[in-house]
C-alpha cells in the first residue's frame, strides 16, 4: 500500500480483521475497508493503482500477472460499496479483456483506462479521466464471474472523450444509462495520489516537462527562500471574486489535463484552449501554467523591462486540505513585487479555509533567465513547509504561480495570477 489517511483495515480471507498502514502488503482475497476519514492508495504488481476512498470496501478477488505469458492474467475486483478510483497497469496492456471491476449490481470492463466507480444503494454511477469503460447490469449473460466488458443491448461505453459524463446503472433497473456528469472528478489530493503511484509512465511529456521546471535547482534548493526580503513585503487588500477563468487573451493562462477541472477550481481552463499559441512553463498534477510562445528571436525580455513592479492580484483559486476533506480558501490580502533589474521577486498570501483555519504565505528569491521563479522552504526529503512555481510573461506585464503552505494540521494550495 502506498499511500494511507485516516482507519482503514485489511480483512484476510480467514476473518482476521487488521489495521492498516502505509507499507502493508495487500493479498488476493484481501478487503480493504476504510472509515469515514479513511482513504488509501494501493499500487500493484503491474504498477496499476487502486484508489479506496472513505467509507468504501474493496475486495481483491483475482489478480495474476506474467509479463511472458499475458494471456494468463487475470485481474477482478469488487467495489462492495463506496468509491475506488482504478488506473490499469502493464497486465491489461496487451489483452485489456482480463480485467474486470464488479459492484453489487454492475459490471465494468476496460479499453484501457483510468476511471471513477461509485456504488450504493440507489445504484452506480462511472467517469472517466482517461480510456474508456464498458458498463452493464449484472444479470444473464453478464456474470460477476467474468472477465472483460460484457456484451448485449444494455451495455453502454464512455470515453474520456465524451467530456463531463456519467455512465448510470440504477438499482433494480436492467440497462446503463449515459447522464451528464458529476462531482465524481478528482480533489487536489487525489489527483497528486495518482500522480505519485503512475508515475511517469503515465504521464505526458508535456505534462512532466512542467512538472520538473516546478522543481527547484540545486542552486535555488541551496539558496533556500530569502526570508528577510519577504518579511518587507506590505500586503494590500484582495477582491472577493477572484476564482474565474483565466482570460482566453491573457499571455498566462491555467490549463487542466483533464476532462473536467477539479471540483473547486474555477481558474483553469481546457487544456486544449490553454495551449494554443502557448507553452507550458510549470505544472502540478492537476494543471499547467501556459505563457505565449516567443515570436521574436532573441532575449526573453525586452532589455527596456528594468526596475520594480508592484502586480496586483487578479485570479486566484485556493483550498484547504486536511486528511480527506478539501474546502475552499480566501485570499485577503496580497502582494508580489518583481524587480527586473536584479531578476528577483517576493511574494504573499494571508490565507483562511471556511472552517476558520489561518496561514501566511512569504517568499522571496531569484528570477530565471527563463522568466521563472521556484522556491521550497523545509526539508529535502520531505514535503516543503511552503512552496511557488511561477512564470513571468513576455511582456513583464502577467505573472502566474502555484503555491502550497502548511497550516493548521493540513495544507493550503492554490493558483495564481497577477497584473500592474
Amino acid at each position: 500500500m502506498s499511500l494511507h489517511i485516516g482507519q482503514a483495515w485489511v480483512v484476510r480471507a480467514d476473518g482476521t480483521r487488521l489495521p492498516l498502514a502505509r507499507g502493508a502488503a495487500i493479498f488476493v482475497g484481501d478487503r480493504v475497508e476504510t472509515a469515514a476519514n479513511g482513504h488509501v492508495h494501493m499500487r500493484f504488481i503491474d504498477n496499476a493503482a487502486v484508489s479506496v476512498r472513505p467509507d468504501s470496501v474493496l475486495q481483491v478477488q483475482a489478480y495474476t500477472y506474467d509479463a511472458e505469458r499475458p494471456q494468463s492474467n487475470e485481474i477482478r475486483l469488487l467495489v462492495e460499496k463506496g468509491t475506488s478510483r482504478s488506473i490499469s497497469g502493464a497486465a491489461t496492456d496487451v489483452d485489456k479483456s482480463r480485467f474486470r471491476l464488479n459492484t453489487p449490481i454492475a459490471a465494468i470492463g476496460i479499453r484501457g483506462t483510468d476511471f471513477i466507480v461509485q456504488t450504493d444503494p440507489s445504484g452506480d454511477k462511472a467517469s472517466v479521466a482517461d480510456g474508456t469503460i464498458v458498463m452493464s447490469p449484472l444479470g444473464g449473460a453478464c456474470s460477476a464471474a467474468g472477465l472483460g466488458p460484457c456484451a448485449g443491448a444494455h451495455v453502454r461505453e464512455l470515453s474520456a472523450e465524451m467530456g463531463r459524463l456519467m455512465a448510470v446503472v440504477r438499482a433494480g433497473e436492467h440497462a446503463t444509462r449515459i447522464v451528464p456528469g458529476d462531482s465524481l472528478n478528482m480533489t487536489a489530493a487525489a489527483a497528486n495520489e495518482r500522480l505519485q503511484s503512475r508515475g511517469d509512465r503515465s504521464v505526458t511529456a508535456l505534462r512532466a516537462s512542467g512538472l520538473l521546471a516546478a522543481e527547484p535547482t540545486e542552486s535555488e534548493a541551496r539558496r533556500g527562500n530569502d526570508a528577510a526580503a519577504a518579511g518587507l513585503l506590505t500586503l494590500a487588500s484582495t477582491g472577493a471574486n477572484l476564482n474565474r477563468p483565466s482570460s482566453l487573451t491573457g499571455q498566462l493562462i491555467w490549463g487542466h489535463w483533464a476532462i473536467q477541472s477539479a471540483e473547486l477550481d474555477r481558474l483553469s481552463v481546457p487544456f486544449s484552449l490553454a495551449s494554443l499559441g502557448r507553452h507550458v512553463t510549470v505544472a502540478d498534477a492537476e494543471t499547467g501554467l501556459f505563457r505565449s510562445n516567443q515570436s521574436v528571436p532573441g532575449e526573453l525580455f525586452p532589455a527596456s523591462l528594468q526596475g520594480t513592479v508592484e502586480f496586483r492580484l487578479n485570479r486566484a483559486t485556493a483550498m484547504f486540505e486536511a486528511g480527506d476533506r478539501s474546502e475552499s480558501a480566501a485570499i485577503s490580502r496580497s502582494n508580489l513585487t518583481i524587480d527586473f533589474t536584479r531578476r528577483t521577486f517576493a511574494t504573499g498570501l494571508d490565507l483562511k479555509s471556511e472552517s476558520g483555519v489561518s496561514g501566511e504565505l512569504r517568499m522571496a528569491g531569484n528570477v530565471r533567465s527563463d522568466g521563472l521563479f521556484v522556491l521550497r522552504e523545509g526539508p529535502i526529503d520531505q514535503r516543503a513547509e511552503q512552496r511557488v512555481a511561477g512564470a513571468i510573461s513576455l511582456n513583464g506585464r502577467e505573472a502566474g504561480y502555484l503555491f502550497e503552505r502548511s497550516a493548521g494540521g493540513g495544507w493550503f494550495r492554490g493558483r495564481t495570477l497577477w497584473g500592474p
